[in-house]
């Protein structure tokens, strides 16, 4: 199977949410008055890399669509994705290795 058919695989969800990020990339850089030209200058990559993004489309670099949030001043979202501590699983998975290691060192 070769790659790109492996990337139109998505489950629903993600892919929606792929596009949605496109979408915003498009709708943040045209709230800003800049071509596709001008944020692809801005991040240091090609127009292709650009109309990728605004496309959402699944094989362009988890990095690349970053860059471009960050370079909209748009990486807020991502931040609060990447917060450990609102993540209950998280937060059980590290109480209990909290909890061990005390059993442990009373020992």
């Amino acid at each position: 199977m070769k790659i790109a058919q492996r990337l139109d695989l998505l489950p629903f969800e993600v892919e929606e949410a792929v596009v949605a990020i496109g979408r915003k990339i498009q709708l943040a850089r045209r709230a800003r008055g800049w071509t596709q030209s001008d944020l692809a200058a801005k991040m240091g990559v090609g127009i292709n890399m650009v109309v990728n993004l605004e496309k959402g489309s699944p094989s362009v670099a988890f990095g690349q669509v970053a860059t471009a949030l960050w370079t909209l001043d748009s990486l807020d979202p991502l931040r609060e994705a990447a917060r450990t501590d609102q993540d209950p699983v998280i937060q059980q998975e590290a109480l209990s290795r909290l909890t061990r290691s005390k059993r442990g060192s009373r020992g």
